[in-house]
């Protein structure tokens, strides 16, 4: 089973404004069509209904094969500050319509969706590593929270869990500490969550690729820059007995 992974989309209003994210949909929907597309947040700019319109027209053509988490452009003007209305229109416009098998805003706990390909069988936990506050000095930091970090943990305990190959991804970066701007305040409660428990983490927010092997007892950690317009992705490749592989695709 194969995965694309591709991050901060950052869809605007205008049409225009939107040609080289439309272009990287468009040639990943034309080359890889048997590929499942993980995208971890930012797909809006500052979580205007317009933007959501534009996202969900460039992304419905992937429904059945698109997973998504929401990043703090999504549920906040300029990215710096909570907006309820903005995080419900991410369900209602993207979550819900691309069937993503939940929803981010209320219940705060992880959308699981669990993919089977003959004795292959694959868990995608999605996050929402917002941290839902309108003041100021907390900008774009992100937080897991501990109710989402029970839940999740409750997850990866239960025995039924144990057969799936798991894939975790969220927007926020979890290896930047004491930047107001970027960090994950619980990133070490988080990581201590899943040490040793999933085989594949995603994220993106910093814009920077990013590629970290056999860390924390995970195979493979990895980063994505802001995709549109960019030269490659990352693809996953997961095999029933075979390890994880991970190679640069082009997208362009």
């Amino acid at each position: 089973m194969k995965f694309i992974h591709i991050s901060d989309l950052h869809f605007h209003m205008h049409e225009e404004d939107n040609s080289q994210t439309t272009a990287t949909l468009k040639y990943i929907e034309r080359h890889y069509p048997q590929h499942n597309l993980i995208i971890t947040g930012d797909i809006a700019d500052d979580g205007h209904e317009e933007q959501f319109h534009r996202a969900f027209e460039a992304l419905e053509p992937f429904q059945g094969r698109i997973f998504i988490c929401p990043g703090n452009h999504d549920f906040g003007a300029a990215g710096n500050f909570y907006s309820q209305e903005r995080a419900e229109r991410f369900d209602t416009m993207l979550s819900i319509p691309l069937k993503q098998g939940g929803t981010f805003t209320g219940d705060q706990t992880p959308v699981v969706n669990l993919l089977r390909e003959g004795d292959l069988k694959i868990m995608l936990i999605a996050l929402d590593t917002n941290l839902e506050t309108d003041h100021p000095f907390d900008f774009a930091c992100g937080e897991v929270g501990e109710r989402q970090l029970r839940f999740l943990d409750t997850i990866l305990s239960d025995p039924f869990s144990q057969a799936f190959k798991k894939l975790l991804f969220f927007h926020h970066h979890p290896f930047i500490h004491h930047d107001p701007l970027m960090e994950l305040t619980d990133a070490r409660q988080l990581m201590r969550t899943i040490y040793n428990r999933v085989d594949v983490v995603l994220f993106g927010h910093k814009h920077v690729m990013g590629r970290w092997e056999n860390v924390n007892g995970i195979a493979h950690i990895l980063a994505s820059d802001n995709s549109p317009g960019k030269d490659f992705a990352r693809e996953i490749i997961i095999t029933q007995d075979q390890p994880i592989a991970v190679n640069d695709i082009a997208i362009s």
